[in-house]
């Protein structure tokens, strides 16, 4: 049967709290951490931007370089050049008939006895426009040769003003001896084409074989 009697009084104390010291300490350190945690994303956020962290997609291999030059951006031309195929230096000069059309052509330098000595020998061509010019310190009478020359050649004898004291065409020739062509008069350079070349270009005695730098020219010897 139910008890008849008044429920008592409880008497069980209440349960015991947080000391009011550690709850602040507590709400303290939380919000210390939000700060940090809030510290370290907006770290985060402003070194991804600067790309200071990955994830921005650069990649340090694609730097830019420097651009090399391509044919645009060679250095101006100037009027000494390299032969094809020979890598000697080559000058341009005008052949200037009386009274025609001047032809311009490409000349390799010979300047000095060895170079002079050697010439166009054993050359298995020697390409329209292109030839050689033979310097001299100073007028000279001497003939040419054509030993150990595989190709025909025409030659213009010139005097220093580029007046052609002569011209000859000259003929291969591997055996001795070999026949000689010398020179009208004296002359301060010799000019060597392929054959039939100063005949094609109406250029015959008297008329004009210039440079059009001189001072492309080396000092001869």
């Amino acid at each position: 049967m139910p008890d008849p009697s008044p429920n008592p009084p409880s008497t069980r104390p209440p349960a015991p709290g947080p000391p009011p010291a550690l709850g602040r300490v507590a709400l303290l350190t939380g919000g210390l951490l939000l700060v940090v945690a809030g510290v370290a994303v907006l770290a985060w956020a402003l070194a991804s931007a600067a790309g200071l962290v990955g994830g921005g997609g650069d990649d340090p291999t694609m730097a830019d370089t420097p651009a090399t030059a391509g044919p645009g951006g060679a250095a101006a031309p100037t009027t000494a050049s390299a032969a094809p195929g020979t890598g000697a230096r080559t000058v341009a000069y005008r052949l200037e008939p009386a009274g025609g059309r001047p032809v311009t052509v490409r000349l390799e330098v010979a300047a000095d006895p060895a170079a002079r000595a050697r010439g166009l020998m054993g050359r298995t061509e020697v390409p329209d426009g292109t030839g050689m010019v033979f310097l001299y310190p100073g007028d000279v009478a001497e003939a040419y040769w054509m030993k150990d020359t595989l190709v025909p050649l025409s030659i213009a004898f010139v005097a220093a003003d580029g007046r052609v004291v002569s011209v000859a065409e000259m003929t291969p020739c591997q055996a001795d001896p070999c026949p000689s062509y010398p020179p009208a008069g004296s002359y301060r350079y010799a000019v060597e084409l392929a054959a039939g070349a100063f005949d094609a270009a109406g250029v015959g005695e008297g008329d004009k074989v210039v440079p059009e730098d001189p001072a492309a020219l080396p000092e001869p010897i």
